[in-house]
């Protein structure tokens, strides 16, 4: 059986900045910063936060403020896939590589409930 696990909650937001703020003043969210972007953590929960103008730019399915998908990270992303594809989950994009050591799909739940599905490995050094 593949194991899905928690990793993230993806916020839209026109002020990532001010969202930020209003996360660490009220509910005591620790700012994550990094390189273009700010991001929250509540305990072990992830918060990521996307402008909104950002947002917009990309060929992300939905364009608005607020809550836009949640992660979950998996061990083995193709057995996932086929996984999620034999029980007829709507898929809104195959496979891809986000970056070094990180591949994801995103697929749509009943509700138009947005998830990222991610698998994520040790990014691999290359010399050329």
């Amino acid at each position: 059986m593949i194991e899905f696990k928690w990793d993230h909650l993806q916020l839209c937001s026109t002020d990532a900045e001010n969202t930020a703020a209003w996360f660490a003043r009220c509910l005591n969210a620790e700012i994550v910063r990094r390189p273009g972007r700010v991001d929250l953590r509540i305990g072990n929960i992830n918060l990521f936060i996307t402008p909104l103008a950002q947002a917009a730019s990309h060929d992300a399915p939905m364009k608005r403020e607020g809550i836009d998908h949640f992660g979950v990270t998996v061990d083995d992303l193709d057995a996932a896939f086929a996984h999620l594809t034999r029980c007829e989950a709507q898929i809104v994009e195959p496979i891809r590589q986000i970056r070094p050591g990180v591949r994801a799909c995103f697929v749509r739940a009943p509700g138009e409930v947005l998830i990222e599905v991610l698998e994520r490995r040790p990014a691999e050094m290359t010399f050329q």
